[in-house]
């Protein structure tokens, strides 16, 4: 769920075009190699007739516009196993840089730091929601923590991805959307099942109407691979 005021496009590594509503200077890249990095959209040649011929002096002078992608530091909080795959794939990624990691047993936040190279760890979430290196911040905290934390970082300006859910209830869910909203910050949860094979082929199976009339679906993967990439 990704709410906000603007279009942009998320490509996966899988290159999958999703249309979102929000802010067009962000696109994430995470997951092998991470979804979610920040650049600017190129300009769009749609109105420029098909039939026009480009010639090779006009091209040059094109791809010297482009501006190189800024590199954006991240803070992630939380070291369990969804923040391991994270910073995996954080360190895999061009542009992208971890500069500080939390977890409550801060043992383990400093074994995330000297595996993946990261400069700085504490036990403190909001070490890492404050500090001033940071642009983003990825949460990977317990589900009861995601809502409070959400609207930490969007009081302090940093754009959020966080792991599903927002939060463990609607009420803190529309909170937390909100409070994203108002201070301007762009935020994406990460729900990366939806684009696996077998959930596509399920919801190919009802809308072909394979299955009759569709009442509910229950499904249970209980995490036994990540998702695939081609």
């Amino acid at each position: 769920l990704l709410l906000s005021t603007h279009n942009f496009a998320v490509t996966s590594l899988s290159s999958i075009m999703i249309q979102l509503h929000i802010p067009v200077t962000l696109l994430i890249l995470f997951f092998t190699p991470l979804h979610y990095a920040f650049i600017n959209t190129p300009p769009s040649f749609a109105t420029r007739s098909t039939s026009q011929t480009f010639s090779a002096q006009t091209l040059s002078l094109t791809a010297k516009d482009v501006t190189p992608a800024k590199e954006i530091k991240v803070g992630v909080i939380g070291c369990g196993r969804i923040g391991l795959v994270h910073l995996g794939a954080i360190t895999q990624a061009p542009n992208v840089k971890a500069v500080i990691v939390s977890n409550p047993t801060v043992s383990k936040a400093e074994a995330a730091a000297n595996t993946y190279g990261v400069p700085k760890y504490t036990s403190d979430a909001m070490e890492v929601i404050t500090s001033p290196d940071v642009d983003a911040v990825w949460i990977c905290s317990p589900s009861q923590y995601h809502a409070d934390q959400i609207k930490a970082c969007a009081a302090n300006g940093k754009d959020v991805f966080c792991e599903k859910p927002i939060a463990t209830d609607l009420a803190e869910t529309v909170e937390a959307i909100n409070a994203c909203r108002e201070a301007g910050v762009k935020i994406m949860i990460g729900l990366q099942r939806k684009f696996d094979q077998d959930f596509v082929r399920v919801k190919q199976a009802v809308v072909r109407r394979e299955v009759g009339e569709t009442i509910m679906l229950k499904l249970y993967s209980h995490d036994p691979l990540p998702p695939l990439f081609k």
